[in-house]
């Protein structure tokens, strides 16, 4: 329904924002992270969300596309509401929180305050495959260049998922010193 508002920052809290529109306040929960971008007096556009319950409606904003995709993924897991997902996404970023959902990472969710070792497990389990990453984000910013876009390549061509290709390639030692082929046949050993 909304999909982004724009106007200038009135208010900013620690879990919320009020954006002027028109002469209209519009409290929008959002990140630490976006709201840390905000300052008073300036003018912002601010990616929404309007979740409608039964007792409650609600803007969510975010600084960003990705970031408001996450959003919506994360709220689709059994046991993970808005206040959760926002508190994920304020402890990191949605690209980070990509690539740890590729790579099954729940030490890196449990290092969030407020996410418990159930939790990240059940999130890991049911968003797994269900998140796009890019080779860059699934190699948690290792040197990605076309040596080891490569080897993904030759993984997928294999059968490889791209995530689990990315993720492969991301664990070999060394592979900006060897080729693509020495860096399959180590990723396929490993």
């Amino acid at each position: 329904m909304l999909s982004f508002i724009k106007g200038c920052v009135a208010f900013v809290d620690t879990q919320s924002a009020v954006i002027e529109c028109r002469d209209i306040g519009y409290e929008v929960f959002a990140s630490a992270r976006c709201l840390n971008e905000l300052s008073v007096g300036s003018e912002v556009k601010i990616y929404t969300l309007l979740l409608v319950r039964e007792d409650n409606i609600t803007l969510y904003g975010f600084k960003d596309l990705s970031e408001k995709e996450m959003f919506s993924r994360l709220i689709t897991v059994s046991g993970v509401g808005p206040k959760l997902a926002m508190t994920l996404l304020s402890g990191i970023d949605s690209r980070s929180l990509a690539s740890c959902i590729a790579t099954q990472n729940s030490a890196m969710l449990n290092g969030i305050k407020g996410v418990g070792k159930k939790t990240a497990e059940r999130i890991l389990l049911e968003l797994k495959g269900k998140i796009s990453v890019d080779v860059s984000m699934a190699t948690n910013g290792a040197e990605s260049g076309p040596v080891s876009d490569d080897a993904v390549l030759a993984l997928m061509a294999l059968g490889y998922a791209s995530t689990e290709a990315a993720v492969a390639i991301s664990k070999v030692e060394n592979r900006d010193k060897l080729s693509v082929e020495e860096i399959v046949m180590a990723a396929l050993r490993g």
